[in-house]
């Protein structure tokens, strides 16, 4: 017969034992897909890759010499991808599916978090975009199913509260940010967002004036007119950004996306102007 203490360090054991059988399992099944030029390749967790136009390389890129010989590499963490610029002079992007670039200037490096699907994107030649698909579903959390284990009230993340008119102003500014990719994402201008709710362009902008104020006057930063840059398209960027990172205006409000271009119909070469150095 077991003691109580004999019992529980059986059990500890076995816990363990399961929880390292179970960690291993997840090791070997594939958590990241990437895909180029008709070609498929699976990761599980700790395996990396590395891209560029150097023979060596897992995945090749074209013979082109605007592309660095090893241009990234790709590790698969527990929960996302770190991607690393391997390059001495050229950026990269990771694009999602919809919203803005994230920049990777030479030799910098981020996570795909939140991203459960993008593209790692490389400029070519003439601006020409190659970019390699990746599919990591299987291995980060979908941000968007609300978390069961908390019954805590919701996080307020504005300090005024938009009227119903307002509200619809709000969400076609930030919609192309909401639906489009790449070089195409930017917010909407007062005449296209007028032509959508049937409002006379002056009016549009009187109304995003208006909120911009008394946001700058409950502390939101960058939507002063010290803000020369932004002041130029009447803030509306650092408007949409501030709308769309704090999730006062969501896809939800969209009511679905419009497809996304495909990565080699989009050229980079003014989306990267100014980030290189010299070749490598």
């Amino acid at each position: 017969m077991f003691g109580f203490a004999a019992w529980r360090e059986w059990n500890s054991g076995v816990t363990d034992l399961v929880d390292r059988l179970r960690d291993d399992v997840l090791r070997r099944e594939p958590a990241l897909v990437l895909s180029y030029a008709g070609r498929r390749w699976a990761l599980t967790r700790g395996e990396s890759v590395s891209i560029g136009r150097a023979s060596h390389c897992t995945i090749q890129l074209p013979d082109d010499d605007h592309i660095s010989r090893c241009a990234l590499s790709l590790r698969v963490l527990d929960d996302c991808v770190l991607i690393q610029n391997s390059s001495a002079s050229k950026p990269a992007v990771l694009r999602p599916p919809v919203g803005e670039d994230r920049v990777l200037e030479p030799g910098a490096g981020t996570t795909s978090m939140p991203f459960r699907i993008f593209r790692i994107v490389v400029a070519g030649r003439g601006g020409v975009a190659i970019g390699v698909e990746a599919d990591a579903s299987a291995l980060t959390p979908d941000l968007s199913v609300p978390d069961e284990t908390t019954r805590s009230c919701p996080t307020v993340t504005s300090p005024i509260t938009f009227t119903a008119a307002q509200r619809r102003i709000l969400v076609e500014l930030c919609r192309p940010l909401l639906t489009r990719s790449g070089a195409a994402v930017r917010p909407a201008d007062y005449e296209e967002i007028g032509q959508r709710l049937g409002l006379k362009p002056f009016h549009v902008r009187n109304v995003i004036k208006k909120l911009r104020e008394e946001l700058t006057g409950h502390g939101v930063p960058g939507l002063t007119d010290t803000e020369v840059a932004a002041a130029r398209d009447g803030f509306r960027w650092p408007l949409a950004r501030w709308l769309v990172r704090n999730g006062l205006v969501s896809s939800d409000d969209i009511g679905g996306q419009l497809p996304v271009a495909p990565v080699e119909d989009m050229n980079l070469a003014d989306d990267l102007r100014g980030h290189e150095r010299h070749d490598d």
